[in-house]
C-alpha cells in the first residue's frame, strides 16, 4: 500500500506531527510504503516528501483582503497540490488539516479517484473563535472516511458536517520514551504547561490561577513557543510572578519528557481541544494532571480518576485544583498509577497505528479506476 500523507500544519511542531510521523513509521514497519506533502520540515518525515506551502481561506468570510489573496493563489497551489499527489501515485491519501485549508481537500477529494481519509484534530470552537461551519462540512465531506482524534470531534463530525463513515483513533504515545529516565533539574516544585503560546492553550488562565495559590515555593514551567509570549511575560510581571514563571520556549523531545516525569502537577488550561498528546503523555508519565473540560479532553482526563477536570476560563477553579492536588501527595501518587495505566491499556501507538492502517487497507480494495484521473 502507498500511503500519501498531506497537512499543512507538518511545520508547526506539535500534536499533528507526532501521528502523522508516529503513523507513517507504522507503515513503514508494516512494509507499506509513504510519501508526504507538507508545509515546512520534510526533512523530518520519515519518507520521501514534497514542501507545499497552502494559502489558507479567511478566518472570516468578510475579510475581503485575504478572501481575495486566497482567490488569487488557490488555483496555483492546488495545481501543484494535484501534480504532487500524481507523482507520488498513492492508494490512499491522508489529510490533516483544520477547516481553513478545506478547499484542498475538496479539490483532492473531485479531482482524484484516490480513497481519502481526512483525519480531524479538532471539532467545536468556543464563541470567541471564529468558526466558519461551511468549511467545516466541506472539511468532512471531502473524506471517503473521515477519522476523528475523539468521540467528541466524532459526534461534531456527524451532528454539524454531515459527515461520511466516522471512525475513532485516539491520539497515542510511545512507552520506550516514558520509560524510567532522567529528571528535569529544577530547584523548585513546578506546574508545567507544553503548547503553543496561543489564546487557545489557555496559559493566561494557569497564570492567573496561580497569583490565586499562595504557594511562594512554586514554579510554573512552560514550555513553547507562538505569537502571544510577550502578552503572557507581562501578564506574569503585572501578577508579582516574573521570577516564578519560566518561559523555556522549545524544548528537544528528551527534555519535555523529563520536563513530564517531574513535574508536581501538569495543567492543561486550554480553551478548546480535539484529543491533546499533552494530557496522554502526563499520564504515561505518571503525574497527576489538572486540565479544562472541553472536547475530548474528559475521554482521557476522567475527574477524579485519571485527573481532576474543572471548567475552562475559570481561574479560581483551576487554583483550587492545584492546591487540591499539590496539598494530597497520596493523592497525586494515586491520579499518576491510574492515569498510567490507563493510557498503557488504550494509547500506545501500537494500538492506535494498528486501527489506523487497518483503516487504510479497507479502503484500498474499494478502489476501482486508477490510482489518479
Amino acid at each position: 500500500m502507498r500511503l500519501l500523507f498531506v497537512s499543512p500544519h507538518y511545520g508547526a511542531v506539535g500534536g499533528i506531527r507526532f501521528v502523522i510521523d508516529a503513523c507513517a513509521d507504522a507503515a513503514l514497519r508494516a512494509a507499506h510504503s509513504v510519501a508526504g506533502i507538507l508545509d515546512a520540515d520534510v526533512e523530518q518525515f520519515p519518507g520521501p516528501a514534497r514542501a507545499l506551502r497552502l494559502y489558507p481561506f479567511p478566518e472570516r468570510a468578510s475579510d475581503l483582503r485575504r478572501l481575495r489573496r486566497f482567490g488569487r493563489r488557490f488555483p496555483v497551489a492546488g495545481v501543484r497540490l494535484l501534480a504532487a499527489v500524481r507523482r507520488f501515485a498513492p492508494d490512499v491519501v491522508n489529510v490533516h488539516c483544520v477547516r481553513r485549508f478545506a478547499p484542498y481537500a475538496a479539490l483532492l477529494r473531485r479531482v482524484t479517484r484516490v480513497p481519502q481519509i481526512v483525519t480531524l484534530h479538532e471539532a467545536a470552537l468556543p464563541p470567541a473563535f471564529a468558526q466558519n461551519r461551511g468549511l467545516f462540512q466541506l472539511l468532512v465531506r471531502s473524506g471517503h472516511l473521515v477519522v476523528a482524534c475523539s468521540e467528541d470531534v466524532a459526534r461534531y463530525a456527524r451532528q454539524v458536517g454531515g459527515a461520511p463513515p466516522v471512525a475513532v483513533v485516539p491520539n497515542g504515545y510511545d512507552p520506550e520514551e516514558f520509560a524510567a529516565g532522567r529528571a528535569y533539574a529544577h530547584p523548585r516544585r513546578y506546574v508545567l504547561g507544553v503548547g503553543r503560546l496561543e489564546p487557545q492553550k489557555g496559559f493566561d488562565v494557569l497564570i492567573d490561577a496561580v497569583a490565586r495559590l499562595g504557594h511562594p515555593d512554586l514554579d510554573v514551567l512552560i514550555a513553547g513557543e507562538g505569537s502571544r509570549r510577550e502578552t503572557l511575560e507581562a501578564l506574569a510581571r503585572e501578577r508579582g510572578l516574573a521570577s516564578r514563571i519560566r518561559f523555556l520556549g522549545l524544548v528537544d523531545r528528551a527534555t519535555c519528557v523529563a520536563l513530564l516525569r517531574s513535574a508536581a502537577v501538569v495543567a492543561c488550561p486550554s480553551r478548546f481541544e480535539g484529543m491533546p498528546l499533552l494530557c496522554i503523555e502526563a499520564l504515561a508519565a505518571g503525574r497527576p494532571i489538572v486540565a479544562s473540560a472541553v472536547n475530548g479532553v474528559p475521554e482521557i482526563v476522567r475527574d477524579g480518576d485519571t485527573g481532576v477536570l474543572v471548567a475552562p476560563e475559570d481561574p479560581v477553579a483551576l487554583a483550587q485544583a492545584l492546591a487540591r492536588i499539590l496539598g494530597s501527595p497520596a493523592e497525586a501518587e494515586r491520579l499518576g498509577q491510574r492515569g498510567r495505566e490507563w493510557v498503557g491499556t488504550h494509547h500506545t501507538w501500537s494500538v492506535v497505528t494498528r486501527r489506523f492502517l487497518d483503516l487504510c487497507s479497507e479502503l484500498v480494495p474499494a478502489r476501482a479506476a486508477p490510482a489518479v484521473g
